[in-house]
């Protein structure tokens, strides 16, 4: 419903303004596609994203962009700490700053393929249910990204879009090992673009 409002709010601000501007807004949905911590356990909800085209080079613009992530996760384990079984549910923000550039195709001037690099935080913040009052516990991780995607312009100021986000977290909580399958990270991103 969240997305169906920004949708629209998106759409009326595109005709009501009637210059060309650099900046566009994108919301789409984060698909998780690891089988490691992050593709096992957590559901995507939203992703917005914020874009700044700087400098157009006839072939190719350079820009960028900023983006936020939510996903979900709940299980249920044994906490030795508390000496119990408790209901637990996970929150990670990811917060994306990057640089990117966008090939302009000249036969295919609709199509837009890009390439990106910037910085993923990771930001938990974990719930749980107990009868011991546990109380809430916030953690972050961070690391690098490299974004590979494509949109496409089906109107003058709305285009599709798609991306591929993999990431390496190189700031670990203290206490997990350094494995493929705690640092890596894979995303798929299926959305819409509104150029303002």
């Amino acid at each position: 419903m969240r997305i169906k409002l920004l949708g629209l709010l998106c759409g009326i601000t595109a005709i009501s303004m009637g210059q060309t501007s650099q900046f566009s807004i994108e919301a789409s949905y984060p698909l998780p596609v690891d089988s490691n911590f992050f593709g096992e356990h957590y559901k995507g909800i939203a992703d917005l994203g914020l874009k700044y085209r700087i400098k157009n080079l006839q072939v190719v613009t350079i820009g960028v962009a900023v983006n936020g992530s939510l996903f979900q996760s709940s299980d249920t384990s044994y906490f030795p700490a508390y000496d119990e079984i408790l209901h637990f549910k996970t929150s990670l923000y990811i917060i994306q700053p990057k640089l990117f550039s966008e090939l302009n195709l000249k036969k295919i001037n609709k199509l837009h393929p890009s390439i990106g690099v910037g910085y993923s935080a990771f930001l938990y913040t974990t719930t749980f249910d107990s009868q011991s009052n546990v109380a809430s516990n916030h953690t972050n991780q961070g690391g690098v990204i490299v974004c590979l995607g494509a949109s496409y312009d089906i109107l003058s100021k709305v285009y599709l879009f798609t991306s591929f986000d993999y990431g390496k977290l190189t700031q670990l909580e203290a206490g997990i090992p350094k494995s493929n399958y705690n640092t890596q990270t894979s995303l798929l991103k299926f959305g819409f673009g509104v150029r303002l």
